[in-house]
């Protein structure tokens, strides 16, 4: 999958995360795969390089039933967000 992002919030860095979708159903993992939008609010801490340091961020629903963690594997950031991210399918995936 693909992602763009953009948001309005309070907070200030720069990090690189990994990103693990959970879906509830396979009708949602299927609503997800050729919809793909989400519009959410979030916050999260990060102080981290490579296994030195932390991070935290709570799950983010994507929509119902449709749950997004990150895994932060390098970064500082401490900021709290409203956005909306479009996922699209890769041409590898179509």
């Amino acid at each position: 999958m693909r992602m763009a992002s953009g948001g309005l919030g309070i907070g200030l860095g720069v990090k690189d995360f990994r990103g693990i979708f959970v879906f509830d159903s396979v009708d949602k993992y299927d609503w997800f795969a050729n919809k793909g939008w989400d519009a959410s609010g979030q916050a999260d801490a990060a102080a981290k390089a490579s296994d030195k340091g932390a991070a935290w961020a709570g799950a983010v629903d994507v929509a119902p039933g449709i749950h997004l963690y990150q895994i932060t594997e390098n970064g500082l950031a401490l900021q709290a967000t409203i956005q909306g991210t479009k996922y699209w399918k890769a041409d590898s995936l179509k």
